[in-house]
């Protein structure tokens, strides 16, 4: 099979870059991770065969995040909602009404948002390698690690992130797989697929995002997956399968010492193959991820007193006029005016706190003052309506915001890091008839600068291009060269193992 034509949609001003492999009968969207390139997966002949097995079981999308690759290079890291949204806008570009979505490690955590959100999109789930609750690069103990994984794993994303483009992953990684070889071929993938600047910034943020709620709102068949080689903690990743509702948890085979970075996927890959000869049969039923905004209008009984029916009337039916035009700007939807409130729903909880501000300021403008809470998690639709607890919740959030205040819960917080939106903490509470206690926190600024890249020259060496303008040119070439290669590398292994230890 020969490599497929990169492909690119524009996405928010950036062109984001995709490659479409096979017809089969079954949609399938692969998110790579950061550490990739389409040009080169094709030289890798174990990667190669594995894209022309997903050729055969159905239409492939393979993609990369915003800035990283082939993708447009770009100045700030994409949040959740954006990357999320991307999975969807490629989905769209090459008309895939419903998909099995693929994730890889922190590129889980996009194609779980977007089945969260989209339920309805996603026929299926696969998770190789997630995590729910960030990576243990700072200070504090994440639930399944122990004291020593953490000191180990965060030592070596330090060495990882310190020495970029020496093939430092691999051991990050994958023990079994880690040899000079398998180190120099993905030193020249890291170089070729982020600068170290772009590397630390998205490690920076997807070690910091909680998804735990996001987790426990997917409603798609969701299959999670690590290997018995990996170096990620298997609780860890348990703890994803145990989040996720009606989730199964896969313990794969490992690879054998001194694999290819392509035979590192292939227990993968048999899965995929097995999963999709019996596909999971799934119906959207009503249930997704949604961010509900509460309203109200303060001080609304005594302002009626003072100004007169008529003209109270006037006033609130300018207010909720200018509610339905934000919310649908904004990409919500008015689900309800309820005397002097309004609750609308979103898709993500950035658009909600975004829209929440605007209603504030338009209402001041009015001479109105509004209070507002936002909170995320599992909704159910029915019809125009939504219930659920997470609705409770939102309108306790509400209630519990002083005069022109927005509140938020800390699920929504931990969902928007890099958005640039900043937050005062307001304390844990106890909401009225939900149980358990509950940190919430007040919208400050909502224009902060996102996570901004502070970019730097490339790293890519005379050689790394050299390599690239081959494998766009000539990839049967260097696929065969790197068949060689990992001849070599097999040799040598084999040749150690036989030696005797020197005392």
């Amino acid at each position: 099979m020969d490599p497929a034509p990169t492909r690119y949609v524009e996405r928010d001003g950036a062109a984001l870059a995709y490659q479409v492999i096979g017809d089969g009968p079954t949609d399938i969207v692969v998110h790579l991770e950061v550490i990739q390139h389409l040009d080169l997966c094709w030289t890798d002949p174990h990667v190669h065969h594995n894209f022309e097995r997903l050729a055969r079981l159905g239409r492939a999308v393979v993609f990369q995040r915003r800035g990283i690759g082939l993708s447009e290079p770009v100045p700030y890291v994409p949040t959740l909602e954006q990357q999320a949204d991307d999975v969807l806008a490629v989905m769209d570009a090459v008309g895939m009404e419903r998909a099995l979505l693929y994730g890889i490690f922190s590129a889980c955590l996009p194609v779980a948002m977007a089945a969260a959100c989209a339920p309805e999109r996603a026929s299926a789930l696969v998770l190789y390698n997630p995590f729910a609750d960030g990576l243990p690069l700072g200070t504090g103990v994440l639930p399944g690690w122990t004291a020593g994984e953490i000191a180990g794993y965060r030592v070596a994303f330090d060495e990882l992130l310190d020495g970029w483009g020496a093939g430092l992953t691999v051991p990050l990684w994958s023990p079994a797989i880690d040899t000079p070889y398998n180190r120099r071929l993905m030193g020249m993938l890291e170089r070729s697929s982020a600068s170290p600047a772009t590397a630390r910034a998205h490690s920076d943020w997807y070690s910091r995002l909680d998804l735990t709620e996001v987790l426990r709102a997917i409603q798609v068949p969701t299959h999670v997956l690590w290997q018995e080689t990996d170096r990620l903690p298997e609780p860890v990743v348990q703890r994803v399968g145990d989040l996720v509702p009606g989730a199964t948890y896969h313990r794969l085979r490992g690879v054998p010492r001194g694999a290819t970075l392509g035979e590192g996927f292939t227990p993968v890959i048999d899965f995929m193959e097995h999963l999709t000869r019996g596909a999971d049969r799934h119906q959207y039923d009503g249930r997704a991820l949604g961010s509900l905004l509460f309203t109200d209008i303060v001080g609304s009984t005594e302002l009626l007193s003072r100004i007169g029916d008529a003209s109270y009337s006037t006033l609130r039916s300018a207010h909720e006029r200018q509610v339905h035009l934000a919310v649908e700007t904004a990409g919500g939807r008015l689900v309800k005016v309820m005397g002097d409130g309004t609750l609308s729903v979103f898709d993500a909880p950035a658009r909600a706190v975004r829209c929440a501000a605007t209603i504030r300021e338009e209402a001041a403008d009015l001479g109105l003052s509004v209070r507002a809470g936002v909170h995320t998690g599992e909704v159910e639709r029915i019809g125009p309506d939504v219930a659920g607890m997470t609705v409770h919740i939102a309108a306790r959030v509400a209630a519990a915001a002083s005069p022109g205040e927005i509140l938020v819960s800390g699920t929504v917080r931990d969902l928007v890091i890099g958005s640039g939106l900043m937050f005062e903490e307001r304390g844990v509470r106890d909401l009225k008839g939900v149980p358990g206690s509950w940190s919430l926190y007040a919208l400050r600024t909502v224009d902060r600068p996102a996570v901004v890249i502070d970019e730097a020259a490339s790293m890519q060496t005379l050689a790394d291009r050299a390599a690239l303008a081959v494998a766009r040119r000539a990839p049967r070439a260097m696929r065969t060269m790197m068949r060689v290669g990992n001849s070599i590398q097999r040799t040598r292994l084999r040749r150690d193992a036989a030696e005797p230890t020197q005392l």
